[in-house]
């Protein structure tokens, strides 16, 4: 593994890459307008209104961040390669698994700071609502929770993007595998669930069973890092939940990255 000096280097160059983006600015600028819309969005609610406000800020901010983690984590690798701007790096005696791994952290920087900034703007809103609204509360803390929750979503996706371009030679094929990848680890959960139940009114064959418990395990679980629910309607938010979601996030991440790290490094830049 490369030296944490250089990693550090890539990361900040990639920091600073994303801050030039214009996607960057420009789904950060959406998103800040959406998010003052907040008020008038959650007005057409007559019941429930902060519950709405809440929802709808929270599931703004995922939608942008789950796009801004794709189109942003696809640049990382295969745009600068497909260009060719970073064949005269990856030639010098720099290891390729610093250049990988400081990729994914100037990413993972950029994620973070867009949710940050976003959340920070979501806060106006609410508090207006919440004003207005007697005997009504914010759950800061498990607003933040939500937060941390899409910033996992976000890192697992980015580290799967990360492993796709690390192999791929253009960037259509990793974009719609990564797509491919969310959609499936959104709704394995559910899809378990509804199996487990017994609620599909016939019995199922056992081999679709098994594969479903393949995909289910092999499949970055998604529905585990939605905690919405629990800042919307202020429920208790249990402890092990999200110190079991963030220890698979890391995993899963980590397992990604290890993968995307020996492929880059056996990848022919020539």
């Amino acid at each position: 593994m490369g030296s944490i000096r250089t990693i550090v280097k890539f990361a900040i160059t990639t920091l600073k890459g994303g801050v030039r983006d214009r996607l960057l600015q420009g789904l950060i600028l959406v998103g800040l307008f959406l998010i003052v819309s907040t008020s008038v969005f959650s007005s057409f609610s007559m019941r429930q209104t902060l519950e709405v406000a809440v929802n709808y800020s929270l599931s703004v901010i995922h939608i942008l961040a789950i796009v801004l983690t794709l189109f942003f984590g696809l640049n990382l690798i295969s745009k600068e390669l497909e260009s060719k701007e970073n064949y005269f790096v990856l030639t010098q005696p720099v290891p390729r698994s610093s250049y990988v791994l400081g990729k994914f952290a100037g990413f993972l920087l950029n994620i973070t700071a867009v949710i940050l900034i976003l959340g920070l703007f979501s806060a106006v809103p609410l508090l207006l609502i919440a004003a207005g609204e007697k005997g009504s509360s914010l759950a800061w803390l498990k607003i933040a929770s939500a937060l941390a929750g899409i910033l996992f979503s976000c890192s697992i996706l980015g580290a799967v993007i990360l492993l796709f371009t690390s192999v791929a030679t253009s960037g259509i094929l990793p974009f719609l595998m990564s797509c491919a990848v969310y959609a499936i680890g959104e709704n394995t959960q559910p899809v378990k669930r509804y199996i487990a139940s017994g609620m599909a009114g016939e019995k199922l064959p056992q081999s679709f069973k098994i594969l479903m418990d393949v995909v289910y395990y092999v499949f970055p679980n998604f529905s585990l890092f939605d905690y919405k629910i629990y800042a919307i309607y202020n429920l208790s938010l249990p402890g092990t939940l999200v110190l079991v979601s963030a220890a698979y996030g890391a995993a899963y991440t980590a397992l990604c990255l290890f993968f995307a790290v020996i492929l880059f490094e056996r990848r022919d830049m020539t």
